[in-house]
């Protein structure tokens, strides 16, 4: 007897009300879907040479401190455009909390923990709300 064990990933766009899914053998964002990273916004510059000691280095390493509570949302090929106005913005100054950010000039929050991708999605749809005239649900209540 053998076992096989068969991996599948869901992709959902995030865009506003798209249902849109696809299914894929790899973690890898499929052909014609974008990827839009928390931490885009940052730029550092090289890190520091390997003579600089582990210490250093580890302190200043890509997948360190500084990107600490980012996430990834991903929009299918009929919404490449629909987060252009609201990108979100993590970062994680001196390794205290995640501070977490919208491209639009919004601070949501100072110390988000793991919940920077609620925090932000709750601003974009709040947004989303206001442009079209409704009244966001509070949280709690019961969307019928």
């Amino acid at each position: 007897m053998s076992t096989e064990v068969i991996r599948t990933y869901r992709f959902r766009c995030d865009a506003a009300q798209c249902e849109t899914t696809w299914l894929s053998e790899t973690n890898e964002t499929p052909a014609g879907w974008s990827e839009v990273s928390s931490t885009a916004h940052q730029s550092y510059g090289p890190l520091p040479s390997v003579k600089a000691g582990r210490a250093r280095l580890n302190a200043m390493s890509a997948n360190g401190l500084r990107t600490t509570g980012r996430f990834h949302l991903h929009l299918c090929p009929a919404h490449p455009d629909a987060l252009t106005d609201h990108l979100p913005q993590t970062d994680n100054p001196g390794g205290q909390g995640v501070t977490v950010a919208c491209s639009c000039g919004a601070r949501l929050a100072g110390d988000a923990g793991f919940d920077a991708k609620n925090i932000w999605l709750r601003h974009f749809e709040t947004s989303l709300a206001s442009r079209q005239g409704q009244t966001p649900p509070i949280e709690g209540d019961r969307v019928t």
